[in-house]
């Protein structure tokens, strides 16, 4: 029961499009799609922890009804295959001699991603009363140079298969993808329809809270409603009352707790501690890039450290941050800061 769920995120996650707040215009296209029972591959884009996710997978549900979990899967790009997925992968690669046809003996070339994670779901017919299967490739940006090979994938089974592609960095995405795509942007939640809702959640929970406080987590948040529920919530464990005061100091310390935690761990050389907690920092709130090496930038400031190490730590973050306006895998581009500053502290 969603009413015993502590985190609020959760418990007022929608169930259906209808249920989503805002974006009025791109969920009655996806319901167009719908009632025609066809569409193509389409691309999501829109800022990191806008909701592009949840409305394609409650657009697969709907679309899909009672077929959906046989014909629906979702992978991440930017999540590395485990050792068996690529030892799978190698062992696939390969045809043996004895196999008849013109493969016998070859090695196929095939990206070990799409081999072991894609090619088995869409190779197999829809089961059931559908038109299609359904694939969410979430953070395709990441994919890189393997992009060319899930363009041909989706040439070969798109018919049995259709994908939509989830991200928030289009210059990251080749031409010949955007191409075979329709495009739909998933902008924030206008300001009238996230005073609605958290109104709405405040009331369910008994608390109290004004209309120009909303319009500040609006700000602080901005727009996305999953964050602004997570705040809302750890606001609300000390008062009932919720203030633009009580917003900020728990949007601040909190924020500033996690990122002085990251930042403690690389000067103390913790790679890969401090890998994780970046991963965590960025799945649960939705950060880019660009906010997380702004973060780490602010609290290196609090450090006291001489001139020439302050300067050599700030070109690091300079540079990773500049790198990363073209860097087509951020965590990529996050873990080569955190392994500098990791090698750096040795030198402290």
């Amino acid at each position: 029961m969603t009413e015993n769920i502590p985190i609020w995120r959760i418990k007022y996650l929608p169930k259906t499009l209808d249920e989503v707040s805002g974006r009025s215009d791109v969920k009655n296209r996806l319901k167009e799609y719908i009632n025609s029972e066809n569409f193509p591959h389409l691309l999501l884009l829109g800022s990191e922890g806008i909701g592009k996710t949840t409305m394609a997978k409650l657009f697969c549900q709907e679309f899909l009804d009672s077929f959906f979990e046989p014909n629906f899967k979702i992978v991440y790009a930017d999540v590395p295959l485990t050792s068996e997925e690529r030892k799978k992968a190698r062992t696939e690669a390969h045809y043996s001699t004895s196999k008849i046809g013109r493969l016998a003996g070859k090695t196929i070339t095939t990206p070990a991603f799409i081999q072991v994670k894609i090619k088995p779901f869409v190779r197999i017919k829809a089961l059931g009363d559908v038109p299609f299967k359904i694939l969410i490739v979430k953070n395709f940006e990441a994919l890189g140079s393997n992009q060319q090979g899930f363009r041909r994938l989706m040439e070969s089974f798109g018919s049995n298969c259709r994908m939509i592609l989830i991200s928030h960095n289009i210059s990251g995405i080749i031409d010949p993808i955007k191409s075979r795509c329709q495009l739909i942007m998933i902008p924030p939640v206008a300001m009238k329809e996230f005073k609605t809702l958290i109104a709405s959640v405040a009331k369910i929970e008994n608390l109290m809270i004004d209309n120009g406080t909303i319009e500040h987590l609006y700000k602080i948040t901005n727009g996305k409603i999953a964050k602004a529920i997570d705040l809302l919530q750890i606001a609300s464990i000390s008062d009932n009352s919720v203030s633009i005061d009580t917003l900020y100091e728990n949007s601040m310390v909190f924020q500033k707790n996690l990122i002085r935690s990251l930042l403690l761990m690389t000067l103390k050389g913790k790679f890969h501690k401090a890998r994780e907690l970046s991963r965590k920092i960025q799945s649960n709130y939705k950060y880019s890039v660009h906010e997380l090496f702004l973060l780490l930038y602010n609290e290196l400031t609090k450090i006291p450290l001489s001139t020439y190490e302050f300067s050599n730590l700030i070109n690091m973050i300079a540079d990773a941050d500049f790198r990363a306006i073209d860097g087509r895998d951020s965590d990529i581009q996050i873990s080569n800061l955190l392994s500098k500053l990791c090698y750096y502290s040795e030198f402290l």
